[in-house]
């Protein structure tokens, strides 16, 4: 019976240590922009997203980056965002998307 799967396995942890000091960069995006603490991640800002059609921006996965302190990530992906406002209109809990993009692209490590 050795080599049996069963379909499970050990993944990493992607809990948020909400005990480790934010970065100084992450502080400051979150004190510029505090309505990114409202975001609960309900998607309708990727679902009118028109550059995540053709790219993988998901904005709420870039403030999930934001928390976990994945500058690279954030950087990377928020670079895609062509401005629009799209998201903005669909957001439940008014949080000023285009400002937060424009803080996390500036973001340097």
């Amino acid at each position: 019976m050795a080599g049996t799967k069963f379909g499970f396995f050990d993944a990493n942890v992607r809990s948020i240590n909400l005990d480790v000091e934010t970065p100084e960069t992450i502080e400051g995006v979150l004190h510029r922009e505090p309505s990114l603490l409202k975001c609960i991640g309900c998607g309708n800002c990727a679902a009118m997203c028109t550059a995540g059609h053709f790219t993988d921006l998901r904005f709420y996965r870039l403030n999930l980056y934001l928390k976990r302190g994945l500058v690279n990530e954030i950087r990377k992906e928020a670079q895609n965002c062509m401005l629009c406002g799209k998201c903005q209109l669909t957001c439940p809990r008014g949080v000023n998307i285009r400002h937060a993009i424009l803080l996390m692209s500036s973001i340097r490590p």
